[in-house]
């Protein structure tokens, strides 16, 4: 990730965020801001991360790898949302991995300044049971629905989350890519290329050089049945 060297923003990132009622002084000084490129990995499954990372702007997509080397698709996260909290506290390994959907911007910390302070912090403290409780109950949640619903709505919603700014287009969709997103949507890949030629002959979707073009939004919304990966 690249670092943006503009400390007047990171102070009005964390202000307007809220981070300026959780942390402390010496913690707000460490807070560096960070910009991911779309694709570009935050962490990875079995890594040691080293800072917690505060997403600020743009959309990041958690998966996680399987025994069998196939991945399988959590959720996405939009701000405010955390990186690496867990890990702060528990001091293991990620247990899933996190990447950017589009380019991002996360204000991170180091452990090393966090682990003096944040336990005799109860504001954030409180800040951070929060938002674990939060991703706790919407991982438990979705394990369940990625099981109910059908293959059709969990693409619907997965088009959805990854949709651009103009809530027209999606990320490029190439053979492979479409094999390794049947993984991650608990498919096959004939399964889910069937589900994408019966959208596209509704008219609900179209492919225009290797990338899906949403033709009828509302008609997407209700197949997803409530986006159920965010």
């Amino acid at each position: 990730m690249k670092e943006i060297m503009d400390f007047g923003l990171v102070r009005q990132l964390a202000r307007e965020n809220g981070l300026d009622q959780v942390l402390d002084e010496p913690a707000l000084a460490e807070l560096r801001l960070l910009e991911a490129a779309k694709g570009e990995m935050i962490c990875a499954k079995g890594e040691r991360p080293e800072r917690l990372y505060f997403l600020v702007q743009g959309k990041l997509k958690i998966y996680t790898t399987l025994p069998n080397g196939k991945s399988l698709l959590l959720r996405f996260s939009t701000p405010l949302a955390l990186v690496g909290d867990l890990e702060l506290v528990n001091g293991k390994e990620a247990m899933n991995t996190v990447e950017s959907v589009s380019k991002s911007l996360l204000l991170g910390i180091s452990y090393r300044a966090l682990q003096n302070t944040y336990a005799e912090n109860p504001k954030f403290l409180h800040f951070m049971l929060g938002q674990v409780t939060h991703k706790l109950y919407t991982f438990s949640n979705l394990s369940s629905l990625n099981m109910l619903y059908p293959v059709e709505s969990r693409f619907a919603s997965y088009l959805l989350s990854t949709m651009g700014q103009d809530e027209s287009s999606t990320e490029e969709i190439q053979t492979s890519k479409l094999t390794e997103l049947a993984d991650m949507l608990g498919t096959s890949y004939r399964h889910l290329n069937r589900v994408v030629q019966d959208l596209c002959n509704r008219d609900i979707i179209r492919k225009v050089q290797r990338k899906l073009v949403i033709c009828d939004l509302e008609q997407l919304r209700v197949i997803a049945g409530g986006n159920i990966y965010e």
